[in-house]
């Protein structure tokens, strides 16, 4: 009985660490997203001037700018909710997850640009400090399962065969390689000689 129940905990372990595996690398990739999207946003004049006024803003006031997106996408949950209820699952899944992009790339770039700012403030730099020590400490924590490097090690084949899987789609694709499209143009070639 103590086997299984070993067994059993085991097991539960594994599949535990799996799902905090992929909320990390998920988290890490939406973070990385929406931070670039958020940086394409600086392009724009009028953005790049309020994120000037941010920089002049007292730290206090910065800190209730990360307000804006709950508020802003107030009107957005809303419209997903009544797409749910009207029978619009896709329609509102949609729209709530475009509405979660949108106000992440919003408070990453704000964040990005504020983080000198709000690090003035005493209580936000410990809250920040101790935020990141904790992620550092639960991903070393992680890093050392059987089950995480299980999962690691099959993200690095699954990457290194799309790696290779691309690049024979581009090496059959290349204009003068002897791939598809080289092909195609002599094909072409010969139907236009035989007019």
């Amino acid at each position: 009985m103590m086997r299984v129940r070993r067994g059993a905990a085991q097991v539960t372990r594994s599949i535990l660490v799996l799902v905090a595996f992929v909320l990390v690398a998920a988290e890490g990739a939406i973070w990385a997203a929406c931070s670039a999207a958020g940086a394409q946003l600086a392009r724009i004049p009028l953005w790049r001037t309020l994120e000037h006024l941010v920089e002049r803003l007292d730290a206090r006031l910065v800190l209730g700018l990360f307000l804006l997106p709950m508020v802003a996408l107030l009107p957005v949950k809303l419209g997903a909710l009544w797409l749910l209820a009207h029978g619009h699952p896709l329609g509102g899944l949609a729209l709530l997850v475009a509405g979660k992009v949108a106000g992440t790339a919003f408070s990453a770039r704000l964040y990005a640009v504020a983080e000198p700012k709000l690090m003035s403030l005493a209580l936000f730099a410990r809250g920040r400090n101790l935020a990141f020590a904790l992620h550092a400490r639960a991903l070393a924590y992680l890093g050392q399962s059987p089950a995480w490097q299980s999962a690691r090690r099959a993200v690095s084949i699954a990457r290194a065969s799309a790696a290779r899987l691309l690049a024979a789609t581009r090496a059959l694709a290349a204009p003068g390689g002897g791939g598809i499209a080289a092909r195609f143009a002599a094909a072409r070639r010969l139907a236009r000689r035989g007019r």
